[in-house]
């Protein structure tokens, strides 16, 4: 060990406009050699107030922040010490401290040994969560009407697997897929194939719903209903996807016994509750490989998601090929050393990097369709663009505008200009690529977290301003143009619940509500259509317990695996509200600020998705913590079959 350095929270101050906590700083030398010209490298998400530190200065790109000390000589076997406010909430995480430092010093560099934060206090409570006994027929989500019966259907070599209805191949596929991924060396191999008419038993057949068992359901293509006997085993839908998700409740029923597969005999009648139940990606903070993406996809097609929202583009880096556009992924895919783009969130001495090409794409849009899943794409604006604006700074960067703004994540550069024709270039470029690419009817916009004092000393407002117009009108029309566009391109914008400031996106834009339910309340009493993506029940990347060693976020509290199953969308609403109407579904996210690896996102994700999963699709009659608990603890084999890193949700017990 040569270098260490410690960080530790002096004093809160929660009450203060905006919370703020005093922290210090140690840098200890514990070599034989001076450090010379120094400075201090850090990747520390919160903002530290430049006329706060006790000496010296700092300058800061996000969360990559550079302090320079007064004196910056630092002798052998000696210690320099740095206090500061940042703006925080009270800390009561480990992983709140810094997550990478680098010195500069006689005209090098050299790594330092990080010790976790000194927190001031933590958490004293812990959930604990009710031990349960695995259950038999352990589905999820809980489908809306269950009959057990006795006895079970015992898989072969030899069972044939017979489609009669041709929309129902790909789940049939897809159900052989899986069990010789599951069960290899139960040698179950079915070749799916069509067949008009079946004879025969012992069989697995997949054939359509008749229309008189349909009536009365709302969601009538994801419906389906699920018969095994000792005899066989049939799956009836009207549609593709109906067809997938009775091959889901399959796959989650099938059991080994000894050296053999087997099914439970079963009656199940099942349709989700929302039309819309998804989960975000965030691909962009870090970036996350075509296989991990098509992971997660498969097992979200096990609980019954019909959609993948994959958030491309943010500050810290452009992650879809755009071919017109080159330069966006040239520049905006990397960040580090030598690049456009600062170091953030993991790694200072290290590029992180990474794009998907447009015939990797089209690969995993084929993938998720062929699971009953649609992938929408987030093209982030006009917020959120400091990566394009650094990719294509001769179209997107506003010389005239001397406006000083930081944004949430403490950036002074990265909203487009209203101002700008290369702004619509850029806009008509890439949504063009974008709706052609993908095939969904929807195209989310972002528009989220544009920050205070944006474009407020620009000349497009100065002129404005005299008519009344507002900076929530500049960023308008910067979203009306945008959907404009996408409408034209057959497509109907959505985004996140600030897409309405300003007054000026139309109705048929969808919006997405995250910082609580009260904007969702709001835009469907107006008329909107809404997602509900509520960031305190909803937002994986929030820490699941109170232990200052979990990982996560907590802006948005802690997110037990209760608290997210007991989420009940708009409960403050009445059942005959008109506008319940406008509620389309509910959605899950991963902000991927924090996720660097695949077993940090398993361990994040999981089993929460789960809870998550039953209030989207199971109706709130049928939900039940105590039962929801024994089906999950029988469901964890199999996750460990697909190799996910979950947190156990009994941990917190021990």
């Amino acid at each position: 060990m040569t270098y260490r350095l410690d960080l530790s929270v002096i004093n809160e101050y929660p009450n203060d406009t905006p919370p703020r906590s005093r922290m210090g700083l140690t840098l200890h030398n514990l070599t034989d050699r001076s450090l010379e010209a120094l400075s201090i490298a850090v990747l520390f998400d919160r903002f530290i107030t430049p006329n706060t530190l006790s000496q010296g200065s700092i300058e800061q790109i996000g969360s990559y922040c550079v302090i320079t000390p007064a004196h910056q000589t630092l002798d052998a076997n000696q210690s320099l010490y740095i206090e500061f406010d940042a703006h925080t909430p009270p800390l009561r995480f480990l992983c709140a401290g810094f997550k990478d430092a680098l010195l500069y010093a006689n005209g090098e560099q050299y790594s330092v040994m990080l010790t976790p934060i000194n927190l001031a206090h933590t958490h004293t409570t812990r959930s604990t969560i009710p031990d349960v006994h695995p259950a038999e027929h352990a589905i999820i989500p809980v489908p809306k009407s269950v009959r057990h019966q006795p006895g079970y259907f015992t898989l072969s070599p030899t069972t044939p697997l017979i489609a009669v209805d041709p929309q129902a191949l790909p789940a049939a596929q897809w159900l052989s897929n899986e069990w010789v991924r599951m069960y290899p060396q139960a040698d179950i191999a079915l070749d799916p194939r069509h067949q008009d008419a079946v004879t025969g038993d012992h069989a697995i057949i997949l054939r359509p719903l008749p229309d008189s068992a349909l009536r009365d359901i709302a969601h009538r293509d994801e419906a389906y209903q699920l018969t095994v006997t000792d005899q066989g085993v049939v799956i009836q839908a009207c549609a593709e996807r109906g067809f997938i998700h009775g091959c889901a409740s399959l796959l989650q029923l099938c059991q080994e016994h000894e050296t053999q597969l087997r099914i439970p005999a079963i009656k199940i009648s099942d349709a989700p509750r929302f039309a819309y139940r998804g989960m975000m990606l965030d691909c962009s903070r870090h970036f996350h490989s075509v296989d991990t993406v098509k992971r997660l996809i498969n097992q979200l097609a096990y609980f019954k998601f019909n959609t993948f929202h994959w958030h491309l583009t943010d500050d810290e880096g452009w992650r879809l090929e755009i071919k017109a556009l080159p330069e966006l992924t040239r520049y905006g895919s990397q960040r580090g050393p030598n690049t456009r783009l600062a170091p953030q969130f993991s790694h200072i001495a290290e590029r992180h990097e990474g794009y998907y090409r447009q015939e990797e794409v089209r690969d995993v849009i084929e993938y998720a369709a062929a699971r009953g899943i649609t992938v929408i794409p987030e093209i982030d604006i006009p917020g959120h663009c400091r990566a394009a604006i650094k990719a294509l700074p001769d179209w997107l960067h506003d010389a005239d505008d001397r406006s000083t703004y930081r944004s949430v994540q403490h950036y002074t550069d990265n909203v487009l200009s209203p101002a700008l024709d290369g702004t619509y270039r850029f806009l008509d470029t890439v949504l063009s690529e974008v709706a052609e690419l993908f095939p969904a009817s929807w195209v989310h916009i972002g528009a989220d977290e544009v920050p205070d004092g944006v474009w407020t000393d620009s000349p497009i407002y100065r002129d404005r301003r005299m008519n009344g117009e507002t900076t929530a009108s500049l960023q308008g029309q910067i979203l009306t143009y945008a959907e404009q566009k996408l409408r034209a391109l057959g497509k109907r914008m959505v985004g996140w619940e600030e897409v309405q400031h300003g007054d000026k996106v139309s109705k048929n834009t969808v919006i997405y509500s995250w910082q609580s339910e009260d904007a969702a309340l709001h835009c469907a009493k107006h008329g909107f259509d809404v997602i509900l993506t509520p960031g305190q029940a909803t937002y994986l990347d929030m820490v699941q317990d109170y232990a200052a060693t979990e990982p996560g976020l907590d802006w948005a509290g802690v997110t037990p695996l209760e608290k997210a199953y007991q989420y009940e969308p708009l409960a403050s609403l009445a059942n005959d509200d008109p506008a319940r109407e406008h509620m389309l579904g509910v959605q899950c996210a991963l902000w991927s600020e924090l996720i660097t690896n695949q077993d940090r996102l398993d361990y994040m994700i999981f089993p929460r998705l789960t809870a998550i999963a039953e209030a989207a699709w199971s109706h709130s009659e049928r939900r039940d913590w105590l039962d929801y608990l024994a089906r999950l603890k029988a469901q964890l084999p199999r996750l460990d079959k697909f190799g996910i890193q979950y947190r156990s949700p009994w941990a917190s017990n021990k």
